[in-house]
């Protein structure tokens, strides 16, 4: 099914005349293939591994030739605003994924996914593409301690890592020129998805103290947590700025410390 905004967009049909012309927009449909071995290593540890292949069609597209596709939908955390669309759009995704994890058992506990994958799409103008979330791969890293203390051992210190890699997202580049003429940003849809960003690095460190009560069932939980601990800068987003008049680079967050304080009774 598609998202609720795209049903209830209404597209202006003639001057002062709206209507919500994606209506009878039908479900988007997929055939999923997958393969998968999960091996039990020992009490606390797991791997699994997988292929798979996933085959889209009725995607939404517009019913000119254009390069767009609802299957690109949430990329930027913003619902597009295209009316009239059909579903004649197609798409194909397909990856091997990997997973070894220790579950929590004397006092650690770590997990490590690793994706290899594909994502193309097919708009109206029949060009095969690069969908907004074809980064490639993405390798994840989790790890924790917890080191008991006290007399009676009830309380305890903590420390966390999570490291995060992945391949840079592809995007459509605006058409300078156009936008200052335009006055805002305007796309270069011949050449949509075809650019890529940088890859995403993200690194955070937690270390914690937990304090149990003796008498009563409550712990307290004490938390400093550091993220993106290499201040890298992440792109988000690579946009015309109607200020500057430039193409300028909208970063992610860099370097932010946090105080978490929890109760848990």
């Amino acid at each position: 099914m598609q998202p609720l905004p795209v049903f209830f967009f209404e597209e202006e049909v003639s001057p002062g005349v709206f209507e919500r012309t994606n209506r009878n927009l039908d479900f988007t449909r997929s055939h999923h293939f997958v393969l998968g071995y999960d091996w039990r290593m020992g009490q606390d540890w797991r791997a699994k591994a997988e292929v798979y292949y996933q085959d889209i069609s009725r995607a939404p597209v517009e019913s000119f030739p254009s390069s767009f596709s609802l299957l690109n939908a949430g990329a930027d955390f913003v619902f597009p605003e295209a009316g009239s669309l059909v579903n004649e759009g197609t798409g194909a995704n397909y990856g091997f994924e990997l997973t070894v994890e220790k579950f929590f058992s004397k006092g650690y506990y770590s997990l490590f996914t690793a994706s290899i994958f594909d994502s193309k799409y097919q708009g109206s103008d029949g060009i095969e593409r690069n969908t907004a979330f074809n980064n490639g791969y993405v390798v994840n890293l989790l790890a924790g301690k917890e080191f008991k203390v006290g007399k009676d051992k009830r309380n305890a210190l903590t420390f966390d890592l999570k490291a995060t890699n992945a391949g840079g997202r592809y995007y459509t580049p605006a058409d300078l020129e156009a936008s200052r003429i335009a006055g805002e940003e305007v796309l270069q849809d011949g050449l949509a998805f075809s650019e890529r960003y940088d890859p995403y690095f993200r690194l955070d460190m937690k270390f914690g103290f937990q304090l149990n009560s003796r008498k009563r069932r409550l712990s307290q939980q004490f938390f400093i947590d550091l993220q993106n601990i290499t201040n890298n800068e992440n792109i988000f987003q690579r946009r015309y700025n109607e200020v500057t008049n430039e193409v300028n680079d909208v970063y992610q967050s860099g370097f932010f410390p946090d105080i978490l304080y929890r109760v848990q009774f």
